[in-house]
C-alpha cells in the first residue's frame, strides 16, 4: 500500500507531466489609458482695463462715482458718501 508521501509525489509528477512547457503564458496587453478630450484653454485677455473703461462701462455707476467725487470735494457727510459707495457695489 502506497504511503501518503508516495501518493503526493505521484500526483505532482502527473501534474507536471500534463503541463505543456512549450506553451507561453498569455501576455498581458497593456492598453493605453483612455485619452481625455480636453478643450484647449481659452486665450486669456492679458490687457487689464484702465480706469476710464471701468468708469464708462456702466453709466449709472459712473454717475454715482462722479456724485461721490463732488460730495467729497464739498465736504459732505461721510454716511451719505458711504451709502453711495454701497449702492455702487
Amino acid at each position: 500500500m502506497p504511503s501518503i508521501e508516495q501518493d503526493a509525489l505521484d500526483r505532482v509528477s502527473r501534474m507536471y507531466s500534463s503541463f505543456d512547457r512549450t506553451r507561453r503564458p498569455p501576455q498581458r496587453r497593456e492598453e493605453p489609458p483612455p485619452q481625455r478630450h480636453e478643450e484647449p484653454p481659452e486665450p486669456q485677455n492679458e490687457r487689464q482695463p484702465n480706469l476710464m473703461e471701468l468708469l464708462t462701462e456702466d453709466s449709472e455707476r459712473s454717475l454715482i462715482m462722479l456724485l461721490i467725487l463732488l460730495l467729497l470735494h464739498d465736504g459732505a457727510d461721510s454716511t451719505l458718501i458711504l451709502a453711495l459707495m454701497y449702492i455702487i457695489l
